[in-house]
């Protein structure tokens, strides 16, 4: 083993909530994270950041605004969770995976000085903060992993902080109402910092974030409603991109180029691994992975997936984890229309290999699908769409090649 993968092991040594078997659990305190960054000398002051929460389109957010300023001349770190396939997907400098020695050099700077109830994440989001301040970058893009009050990435000073959709979710931690999330996601909020939230967002969580601004001594800057450029293309993708594209624009400056990149890119640039990502499999099947796992993503997913496949016959591969409710999804996504009654199949498999998997026998009468008990595609040639889990994602996109590639293969 490498001495990255000895270091990395220590790191998973210690207490996970993404991978606990027990229900949800968090911390609710950054005092691990503050110690260790003063420890560390503020690494999460060192580099302009842009902070990024939401129930949903974080991760697209956060990819947009990273993509825009590396296309204007910018070093930028991005900062993401879960992976798909990779644990370095997380920690990524100008859309490539850090060095091993740079990555080792950090963790070991932030594993020296880590109380022993610093968390996984704890651990993992101090190091990404100690390998962009080492690399000196011109501006860093940090998710959040969960809610953002006391989230681990919740020790920045941000440049801006935004909050994309709201939804029901993760409520035995954030709240059962989306009142209680807003005030959560709202954590993220600082003062002499522009304040963020998409359009879309409910209006009684709106007002939330009006008042955390307001007791803040500062306004909420409403995101624009991006607009649909063809029936195939997610509502919530052109949403995210403008944005992306209007906070980039008032941070001014340097900034004003990466919007004006970012407004105009071709979407054939701004493709998002796992988010509505089309790709095939080794025998020319088309299949599109989208980690959308809650009511509203999923039902977009699926209009996008059957105007894309309009006229074919399609299939659908679903996991979820067991904390979601099934029965509801189902309801949901009977109601979205089936816009050309094409046969379409429908079936459930085991989340990848995360312990709160669904049991797909469990959820399968919730979507009329039938049971695999192997994390694998359905035999078939018809399109197949892989949702409803980003676990489920992470382990079948490797085994399928990009259109790029096939492209590359047919020239």
């Amino acid at each position: 083993m490498t001495k990255l993968g000895h270091i990395f092991n220590e790191l998973c040594s210690r207490t996970d909530y993404e991978q606990c078997r027990r229900p949800r659990a968090a911390r609710f305190s950054l005092q691990s994270m503050t110690a260790m960054m003063s420890a560390l000398g503020d690494p999460n002051l060192q580099v302009p950041a842009i902070h990024v929460a939401g129930s949903k389109g974080k991760g697209s957010v956060a990819y947009y605004l990273s993509w825009a300023l590396q296309q204007s001349g910018k070093n930028v770190g991005l900062y993401t969770s879960p992976h798909l396939t990779d644990w370095r997907e997380r920690v990524q400098i100008n859309s490539e995976f850090a060095s091993d020695d740079d990555l080792c050099v950090a963790m070991q700077a932030v594993l020296d000085v880590a109380s022993d109830d610093a968390t996984f994440f704890d651990l993992l989001t101090a190091t990404a903060f100690q390998l962009f301040a080492q690399q000196q970058l011109d501006c860093m893009i940090i998710e959040t992993g969960l809610g953002g009050r006391f989230d681990s990435t919740n020790v920045l000073q941000p440049l801006a902080a935004v909050i994309t959709a709201l939804e029901l979710e993760h409520t035995d931690v954030l709240g059962d109402t989306l009142v209680e999330i807003a005030k959560e996601k709202g954590g993220v909020y600082k003062s002499n910092t522009q304040l963020w939230c998409a359009a879309t967002i409910e209006s009684e969580a709106k007002l939330v974030l009006h008042q955390i601004a307001n007791s803040l001594g500062d306004e909420l800057r409403i995101g624009p409603r991006g607009e649909l450029t063809a029936p195939e293309l997610p509502k919530f993708a052109a949403s995210n991109r403008a944005l992306a594209v209007a906070v980039l624009e008032s941070l001014g400056g340097d900034y004003i180029v990466a919007a004006h990149l970012l407004r105009v890119a071709m979407l054939s640039d701004l493709n998002i691994p796992g988010r509505f990502e089309l790709r095939y499999s080794s025998a020319g099947r088309a299949v599109v992975f989208d980690v959308a796992h809650s009511e509203q993503s999923l039902t977009e997913t699926l209009r996008c997936f059957r105007a894309m496949f309009k006229d074919e016959e399609r299939a659908v591969l679903m996991a979820l984890r067991d904390d979601k409710d099934a029965e509801s999804l189902g309801v949901a996504l009977v109601e979205v229309a089936d816009i050309d009654g094409h046969a379409e199949s429908w079936y459930c498999c085991p989340a990848g290999s995360h312990p709160r998997s669904a049991r797909a026998d469990k959820i399968a009468p919730a979507f009329n699908a039938e049971v695999l008990t192997v994390v694998d595609f359905p035999e078939g040639e018809q399109p197949l769409l892989v949702t409803g889990s980003t676990y489920l994602v992470g382990a079948l996109r490797n085994k399928t090649i990009s259109s790029t590639d096939v492209q590359a293969i047919r020239s």
